[in-house]
């Protein structure tokens, strides 16, 4: 693998991501420790414009319209790219790498390898160390003084039950059922919806629910939260970093690779579990490992954790 030239230090930088949110959350420490490596140098972003709410703390600007533009000509075969002299380009991406010509510049970090069931963060990190910047694994007390300090945990439990492939959502009737039980606990439960569960008609009309506005809403209200329930999901992850505690429903994918941090984890631990590394090849017709997780077992979980 290539190395960064350590001497002189880079001092243009762009960030890309074009993952969800909680792969996102999964490459932030990546994004710390480029910093804290190259304080000076100027960092772009050039991923998605609802992520940046996490990266604008450390001084990383949006991309700009000539360096998007330059990025989007990589794609295009025998384009020139020149707008991207000088600029270091840092690239994360999970198993399949992009469909661009290799460039001196540009230095790719492989969030999975295959039969390796390690957490991409832990892989992004060690990337990183490999392309020669020194990496302090004490990332997440920054993260939480960024983004935690206003936590004001009250009586809400709140429960999501949507994540990005079907096969990974425990079924809305559980949740119901859990909710109810959350109630007999004197605690207040909430559902939470994004557009996807809003498509799919996964909000229950007996129960509360809330469909925050954008991301940094999303944050504000984990922020109150007394603890959180859900699947494999960005929101989850969000939860963890913020030090919400609550409880991770798995199946198909892999706790120790996929779960969120400071969550406990919920499953049947089925042998056939997990059965997949990134969802590309999810396509269970029997899901029994969630379909048939007791709501008993998450209520013990999450009375642990309260």
């Amino acid at each position: 693998m290539k190395r960064i030239p350590n001497s002189p230090p880079p001092d243009k930088v762009i960030l890309i991501h074009n993952g969800a949110l909680g792969d996102f959350l999964l490459f932030w420490p990546c994004a710390l420790a480029v910093r804290q490596a190259w304080p000076e140098a100027r960092l772009v972003w050039a991923g998605r414009a609802s992520h940046h709410h996490w990266l604008a703390p450390l001084g990383c600007e949006p991309c700009p319209a000539a360096l998007r533009t330059g990025l989007d000509r990589l794609f295009i075969p025998g384009a020139s790219s020149g707008a991207l002299d000088g600029w270091l380009i840092l690239w994360p991406v999970l198993t399949r790498l992009p469909p661009v010509a290799p460039l001196e510049n540009c230095f790719l970090l492989q969030g999975l390898v295959r039969g390796q069931a390690t957490s991409p963060r832990e892989r992004y990190l060690a990337g990183l160390e490999a392309l020669g910047l020194q990496v302090n694994g004490e990332w997440l007390p920054a993260f939480r003084e960024y983004f935690a300090r206003r936590r004001n945990a009250g009586d809400r439990v709140l429960l999501f039950p949507g994540t990005g492939h079907p096969l990974k959502q425990w079924p809305l009737v559980q949740h119901v059922e859990l909710a109810r039980r959350i109630s007999a606990l004197g605690l207040r439960p909430l559902f939470v919806a994004g557009p996807a569960e809003l498509e799919r008609g996964l909000v229950p009309a007996t129960h509360e629910w809330i469909a925050p506005a954008g991301l940094p809403e999303l944050e504000a209200l984990l922020l109150t939260a007394r603890a959180v329930a859900g699947g494999d999901t960005g929101p989850m992850h969000l939860a963890g970093m913020l030090g919400v505690p609550g409880v991770s429903l798995f199946g198909p994918t892999g706790f120790g690779q996929w779960g969120p941090l400071a969550m406990r984890e919920a499953s049947l631990g089925l042998p056939c579990s997990p059965c997949t590394e990134d969802c590309s090849d999810l396509a269970c017709a029997n899901p029994r490992c969630l379909a048939e997780l007791p709501v008993e077992r998450v209520l013990e979980a999450l009375r642990e954790v309260l």
